[in-house]
């Protein structure tokens, strides 16, 4: 996937390292997971913009530590939408490309609806770590507890924050990002799913064991 380091360098100024989650590190490793998501695409003869995935990917949780509410703006992802507008706009990108950008950070919303190939590949790498092995999911699981605590200032018990989680991926679980033949068994199982059910699953037993 195409790279610019010098937007990227803009970009890490609107992420806080102290946030164990939604730092630069994970729009990054999103960043890796849309490439991926890209070359099956044109493996596929699927039609889809790089550099829109690659701008969306980039800025889709710039000013997460921020208050959006106090900012004027109803969501965080609707923040992070008018940032990477200004500076992409700043960066001379071309109008046309901001404006699917900025669509492309609205449908990674929880909400959100996701109609475009590159609105669908940003989500589906946007949610790229439930779905990888237990190690990582279990530790993005933690981090975002801990993360929740800090942006809150109110301490939540492991057992409710499960219980929270699964209310969570249970919604996502019930949608499915078609994008190309790699992503699905031989039945036309989603692989997301089935990998991200076996996560949640597993977590969940081993939070009934403590």
């Amino acid at each position: 996937m195409m790279r610019d380091e010098v937007l990227e360098r803009a970009a890490a100024r609107y992420y806080d390292a102290a946030l164990p989650y939604h730092n630069f590190s994970h729009a990054l490793e999103t960043i890796r997971s849309g490439a991926e998501i890209v070359a099956r695409c044109r493996d596929d003869n699927v039609s889809i913009d790089e550099a829109v995935v690659y701008y969306a990917l980039l800025f889709h949780d710039a000013g997460y530590h921020e208050d959006h509410l106090q900012k004027g703006f109803p969501t965080k992802e609707r923040y992070s939408a008018a940032i990477a507008a200004d500076v992409l706009r700043s960066h001379g990108v071309a109008a046309g490309t901001i404006d699917k950008v900025v669509a492309a950070i609205h449908a990674t919303q929880r909400d959100a609806r996701f109609v475009t190939n590159e609105e669908k590949a940003v989500r589906a790498a946007d949610l790229a770590g439930l779905a990888a092995d237990y190690g990582t999911f279990r530790g993005n699981t933690e981090n975002l507890k801990h993360e929740y605590e800090m942006l809150t200032g109110r301490a939540i018990g492991w057992g409710a924050w499960i219980t929270q989680v699964r209310e969570v991926l249970d919604f996502f679980l019930s949608q499915d990002i078609r994008l190309t033949r790699y992503y699905f068994d031989a039945d036309g199982g989603s692989l997301f799913h089935k990998r991200t059910r076996s996560n949640l699953d597993r977590l969940q037993a081993e939070t009934a064991g403590l």
